[in-house]
Formats: structure tokens, sequence, C-alpha cells
């Protein structure tokens, strides 16, 4: 019996010989179907590539396609199945990927199941991990936009970071005045124009500094035109086959504008992907974690994962709809009332989000008053 145990580690290193032997002479019999576990970097890319039994390859590579493709060409025949984390290297590998016949999956990383107590963390160990889990059948999916559907969406994200960026410009104005002693109080929000005709006045006495203020006013002027421009690219969009019916039921929602409308489409395109009513807030991060052990229940916060800009767009929405809908003000003041105001708004901006989908999905407007 210790012969029989003791031997079985020498037969699986004599079948991944085998394995590996017959690959290289490009001959991978036996080899159905492979896993691909691919650590993404911008110099080099750690793949393994494993069988559900035996590890066939584990190693970097320049972090190209070229070389990914030419180390699958190894494995003629095998149907394979593809994993890597999302993030930074967007989609374009999935299309690849798939385009080669691979099986790809798009993870994400805050939801690959980790080893408690594994504080070691390497390229390789990451990319074993991701072949492993995903030959056990594992890993989540994300869902990934044609892209096409890629393209549309940057113009909304476009326009986003632009407003980002004038906020950070509008904050160095501010401290600028502040390290100065200058005292003019700013508005909130977006800058009127008198006020920053009253910036465009200001006389610091110094050629140089003079100089250099001026250089923020017109980045906060150049960035303003830009967000503009971006404004009048969203709207031409929202006026295509694929967005204007769509765009024209949303906007019946009191609250709902272009830019939260077009986000919204554009963020969660294909509705009728999420088979359950319950699916779409828990996508987006509006659904309430829970602790439940025993005879304890205990509800928290939102989850927050997910859609976190879109999830921001409901809350505002949200805040609009509670004034112009008694409905939905009732409900409001009813939660309000038990749990307080924030949980109250982030119950309304989940109600919003399931009335818009019923909405899209029947082809209905929004009815004022409805008990929701």
């Amino acid at each position: 019996m210790n012969q029989r145990v003791q031997s079985q580690p020498h037969q699986r290193e004599a079948q991944v010989k085998r394995y590996r032997l017959a690959v290289d002479k490009g001959k991978p019999q036996g080899v159905s179907k492979i896993f691909i576990g691919v650590d993404l970097h911008k110099i080099q890319w750690h793949i393994t590539i494993r069988t559900q039994e035996v590890e066939l390859f584990n190693g970097s590579i320049p972090g190209k396609w070229d070389a990914l493709k030419k180390l699958l060409e190894r494995y003629p025949g095998c149907q394979k199945q593809g994993v890597y984390e999302a993030g930074y290297f967007g989609f374009w590998l999935y299309d690849r990927l798939t385009a080669q016949g691979v099986d790809c999956v798009v993870t994400p990383p805050s939801l690959v199941p980790q080893e408690y107590g594994n504080y070691v963390k390497t390229d390789r160990r990451d990319s074993r991990k991701l072949a492993h889990l995903l030959a056990k059948g594992l890993l989540k999916r994300v869902w990934v936009p044609t892209p096409q559907q890629r393209y549309e969406r940057q113009v909304i994200r476009r326009r986003k970071q632009l407003i980002a960026d004038r906020v950070r410009t509008q904050n160095r104005i501010k401290a600028e005045l502040r390290f100065y002693g200058i005292d003019l109080p700013a508005p909130t929000g977006q800058w009127s124009r008198a006020y920053f005709e009253n910036l465009q006045r200001l006389q610091f006495g110094n050629q140089w500094m003079q100089e250099s203020f001026t250089r923020l006013l017109e980045e906060y002027q150049f960035l303003t035109d830009q967000i503009q421009k971006q404004t009048k690219l969203l709207r031409s969009l929202s006026e295509t086959p694929v967005y204007e019916e769509r765009m024209k039921i949303l906007r019946t929602m009191p609250g709902m504008g272009l830019v939260s409308s077009m986000e919204y489409l554009l963020e969660l395109q294909d509705l009728e992907r999420f088979r359950r009513g319950t699916q779409l807030p828990a996508y987006v991060g509006l659904t309430p974690s829970q602790y439940s052990s025993g005879e304890k229940l205990r509800m928290g916060r939102i989850t927050g994962i997910g859609k976190n800009d879109l999830r921001g767009t409901l809350v505002e929405v949200a805040w609009r709809l509670i004034a112009k809908d008694p409905a939905m003000h009732e409900k409001y003041e009813r939660i309000k009332a038990r749990a307080g105001s924030k949980r109250a708004i982030i119950a309304i901006a989940r109600t919003a989000l399931l009335r818009t989908r019923r909405m899209l999905l029947d082809r209905q407007p929004y009815v004022v008053g409805l008990a929701a």
C-alpha cells in the first residue's frame, strides 16, 4: 500500500513529461483541452498552461500578442479556454483570443478566490492560480461589450474625465487665491461667467505672477470649451437609431436628462441580459450587504461594487425624482423615518433603476404618482 502511495507522484511526473514531450514535438496526444492563465504586465506576461490534471507550461513571454499567439500554436487541435483579470489592459486581448477560437474569460480581480493566510504574491503564482481556478470552473466572468459599444461608451467617459480635470483646475485656482490672501468667495459647482470675469480682472502687480495665473485661467476656459464639445457629441450620439427611442422613454422620468440618460444606456447597454430584476441593482452596486450567522441577520451598507459613476448619477436622479413625484417622495419619507435619509435615498435610487429597466423592456413611459 505504501509503495502504491509513494509511486503516485512518480506516475504524475512521468505523465507530465509525456505531455510536454508530445507538445515539444508538436503532437500533443491525449491533450484535448487546455486552460491558459495570463498575468498581464507592461513588459512581460506570465503564462500558465495546464490540463485538468497537470501543468504543461509556466513561464514568461514578451508582453505582446504575437508572442502569446506563437505559444498557443504549439497546441493545435486542442480546445482552449483562457483567462486574464479585468482592468488596465481592457478587452483588446479578449478580442484577439476569441478570434483565435479561444473561449476567453475576463474575470474581476475582486472576485478571484483568495487563499487565507497566503501572503506570497508573484506573477508565476498569479498565472498558475488563474489557470487552476479556470480549470475548476471557479471564476466569474465580466460582461464584455462589443468594440462598437466600447467606442460609444467612451463619449460619456471622456466627458467625465474632462469635468474631473476642470475641477482640479478650479481647485488650483482657489488654492492660488488662498495662498496670496485674495478673498473672492467661489460659487459651488461650475463657475458662472460673471465670477470667471472677476478672476480675469484680478491684478497681482507682478508680471511673472500675472502671466502664470493667466495660464490657469486659460486652462479652465479650454476645459470648459472641451466639455461643451463633448456634450454636443453626446447629444449627436443620442439621436442615432441605436439610442433615440430608449432616450425618449428614459427622459419621461423626472430627473433624467440627456447626460444621465445616455450614461445609463452606454454603461448598461442591453438590459435583457439581466434576466431577473434583482440582478441589475447588484450589478450597479445598489444592493445592501448582508451578514447572517445562525439566528442573526444584519443588513449593512450597499456593496459598492460595479458601476461607481452610474451609481452616483442614479442617486442624483433620485433627489430630483422625490421633488417631482409625490409617490416617490412619500416612499422616501417613510423609509427616512425608519432608517435615515442616506438609506432612504439609496432605496429611491434602487427603485428608479428597477423602474427604468421595466420602462425600457416594456417600451412604456414613466407614470408619475404610481406607487412603487
